[in-house]
């Protein structure tokens, strides 16, 4: 059985406002029960302290152990609730006040067991002692054990003030209970109609009708947000649906060439066409070739893009790590006469080297590739107090502005006919971006038709 919105906004308001009044009175009843718990406990150090001292300094009082003064100070501890047994250097003892009065001490643990039992029937005490020497001028003249319940105890006004507090949070619960009656059932009622409309909008594009937009205006913030995210929703399903296609279409189009090329060499060999002589061979190896390196290409990238993807951080030099890789480049900058320009700054990042060294192999050999004779490239590596930053810009033949967002899609590339001499499968900014995005940080593009592209690359130390 399905229920309506306003049903489960009005029960929402009252769950919220019973849910608040759990957790506040949980919540103040834990800080209470701890603050009080700690000041028990620090009252009942500080007498304890109190006694040990008052014992120690009737000994070096009177010179000795006096019987009256000892006996005077147990009666005193027990109207506080403590015990003590003093004993003498030799182990004799001098007062005990279970011995004074054993029935007294048995009746008070007695009633502060039964007091926190009332309040917590979890709670879980019972007699313990401490043992303390007697401070006779740098010497211990004897032992005092003092005995108490523990590890804390309430009083019959602190139990009291407790059940207060938690009559008055219930009383609170009861008038929030009834004033989220009357403003759920208002809030439900405005609510109710603009969301209709948004849900039977999104019924269409969800039936693939991505044309359709939302043009009422909503004065509620969050109805308006809504109906904005839905219509770019609608606008980027449009979008990833043409890319949706396009990539079948890239994927066979990778895949068909080097197949059917396989497979004309495979039937002239079955029909005696042509003789399986090196060369042909040599052709049909390369064609694996070409297939093998999709296949890579496309682990590599599932590697790079799944959650279990492992990076072997490292401290390293970002600046060295890219004047390495672009050196590596050096022979073929020079035989296309293109200029190269480092201006690198020492900049120590925590990252994978060989995943980052990846990811500047792929932006130099793009630089490389799409920058013609006598060109420039400029690689720059700089930083801030928390980013190190990577620049490659160069003046190849630029990217249209139509293209630009979907140069980081799989598969995607700027030369509709995917001619291999222009470029490869549309997977290494793919790569690039997967990796940057692992070490938590950003690569964005700037680009203009013959004028070149940037590369910005940022990476958190």
């Amino acid at each position: 059985m399905k229920t309506s919105l306003k049903v489960k906004l009005w029960m929402a308001f009252i769950g919220i406002a019973l849910f608040l009044y759990l957790t506040i009175s949980v919540l103040a009843n834990v800080v209470l029960d701890a603050q009080f718990k700690q000041y028990t406990i620090n009252k009942l150090d500080q007498k304890i302290k109190d006694t040990v001292a008052l014992v120690s300094e009737s000994y070096q009082r009177f010179g000795g152990w006096d019987a009256a003064s000892l006996e005077n100070i147990g009666v005193n501890a027990l109207k506080e609730g403590l015990m003590i047994r003093v004993t003498d250097d030799s182990g004799a003892v001098l007062w005990d006040a279970r011995e004074h009065n054993n029935g007294l001490c048995m009746a008070i643990l007695k009633n502060m067991a039964e007091n926190m039992q009332s309040y917590n029937t979890r709670f879980k005490g019972g007699y313990e002692e401490k043992e303390f020497a007697v401070d006779a001028g740098g010497d211990a003249a004897g032992r005092v054990a003092v005995g108490y319940y523990g590890p804390y105890f309430y009083s019959d006004l602190d139990i009291q003030f407790l059940g207060t507090l938690n009559s008055l949070l219930l009383w609170a619960a009861l008038g929030s209970v009834a004033v989220c009656l009357v403003f759920g059932a208002y809030m439900a009622r405005r609510l109710t109609s603009p969301i209709a409309r948004v849900v039977k909008t999104a019924g269409r594009i969800a039936k693939g009708d991505f044309n359709d937009r939302i043009d009422e205006e909503s004065s509620t913030k969050e109805i308006a947000e809504l109906t904005d995210s839905i219509n770019t929703l609608a606008q980027t399903l449009d979008s990833q649906e043409a890319l949706r296609k396009r990539l079948t279409a890239d994927v066979a189009h990778e895949l068909r060439t080097p197949l059917a090329t396989l497979q004309s060499h495979v039937e002239a060999f079955i029909d005696g066409v042509w003789e399986p002589d090196e060369a042909r061979l040599k052709g049909f190896h390369e064609e694996i070739l070409r297939l093998s390196k999709l296949v890579g290409e496309l682990e590599q990238l599932s590697r790079y893009e799944g959650e279990s993807l492992v990076l072997n951080v490292e401290t390293f030099d970002l600046a060295e790590l890219v004047r390495g890789v672009a050196a590596n480049f050096e022979g073929e900058f020079g035989k296309k006469g293109i200029e190269v320009s480092l201006d690198t700054q020492e900049q120590y990042i925590e990252a994978d080297r060989d995943k980052i060294s990846q990811v500047f192999i792929n932006l130099i050999s793009n630089a490389l590739k799409y920058t013609g004779e006598g060109g420039r490239v400029e690689i720059r590596v700089s930083g801030t107090p928390h980013d190190a930053k990577a620049e490659i810009r160069d003046t190849g033949v630029g990217i249209s502005a139509e293209d630009l967002p979907y140069i980081f899609e799989r598969f995607y590339r700027t030369d509709k006919s995917r001619n291999r001499a222009t470029g490869g499968a549309g997977i290494g900014l793919t790569i690039v971006k997967s990796i940057v995005e692992a070490h938590k940080g950003s690569v964005t593009v700037e680009s203009e038709p013959g004028k070149g592209s940037a590369f910005f690359v940022t990476l958190p130390k």
